[in-house]
């Protein structure tokens, strides 16, 4: 096997290394979120912000049943009225992967 050939399949097989550690993303609407929120006891919300200075994004992530859901919504939002007791934690950087 040549070099060239040796390194393109250590590169695919990190890829599917990879794909395989990541879990289902589900994007969502903000009142399928809320509800998703409202069905467990303790939800852990994962809050971040993307894009530009002149254009902030924000999003949210939280887990069920082995997915995680994604909101995007353009402003920031109080999820205190559907959760008292979620662990909320703020993302100095967030990456969310695009396919």
């Amino acid at each position: 096997m040549s070099t060239a050939a040796a390194g393109a399949s250590a590169q695919y097989q990190a890829q599917m290394n990879a794909l395989k550690a990541m879990a289902t993303i589900v994007e969502v609407d903000e009142e399928t979120f809320r509800t998703l929120l409202r069905s467990r006891p303790h939800p852990t919300i994962v809050a971040g912000t993307t894009g530009a200075l002149w254009f902030k994004r924000h999003t949210y992530l939280t887990s069920y049943d082995g997915f995680v859901f994604l909101l995007r919504a353009d402003e920031a939002l109080d999820f205190k009225s559907d959760c008292e007791g979620a662990l909320y934690v703020q993302a100095d950087k967030l990456t969310v992967p695009t396919f």
